[in-house]
């Protein structure tokens, strides 16, 4: 196993800070002490906070996609999408609910990880794009509704069970 870069230490390091925190807080400062490194590898690797967040928001986006690429079935896709906000839940928050302008952030990002999920969703239900948003759409809401409730320390507060089954 190789060592980690600085700069994959960085990304890391600002994955756990958002998995354990989420993104309240995300200054420089307590970015670099995540992941045990100097306030200069930020500038040094990434030119300024917000690539670095960027670079981690990617990387959230990236493990997500990859998640549901493995899977061969319309119902293993609903299936990983819960699985991975019951797993990482403030990521998923992070990917799909958080102020990306307030980080100062393109939201054109999040943009990008639907338009990846949305080819995935439509290739296993075996759609057109403009067919699988709304399927996509019935599935996402409750699962957001999920990870809310969850990190609101309320989970089934709302009864999702029965909703987005539109969404398998």
């Amino acid at each position: 196993m190789s060592t980690p870069t600085v700069a994959e230490m960085l990304v890391s390091g600002g994955r756990d800070l958002i998995a354990r925190e989420g993104t309240g807080d995300l200054s420089v400062r307590r970015l670099v002490e995540a992941a045990g490194r100097s306030t200069m590898c930020v500038y040094t690797y990434f030119g300024n906070r917000r690539r670095l967040l960027a670079e981690i928001y990617r990387s959230c986006a990236g493990d997500l996609a990859g998640a549901l690429v493995s899977v061969g079935s319309p119902e293993g896709f609903s299936e990983r999408y819960r699985g991975y906000a019951a797993e990482h839940p403030r990521h998923f928050q992070y990917l799909f609910a958080d102020d990306l302008e307030g980080l100062g952030l393109d939201p054109a990002l999040r943009l990008d990880l639907v338009d990846s999920v949305l080819d995935r969703a439509g290739e296993l239900w075996g759609v057109a794009r403009s067919e699988a948003l709304p399927r996509w759409l019935a599935l996402h809401g409750p699962v957001w509704l999920e990870t809310v409730q969850r990190l609101a320390g309320q989970p089934g507060r709302f009864d999702t069970a029965t909703a987005g089954e539109g969404g398998a």
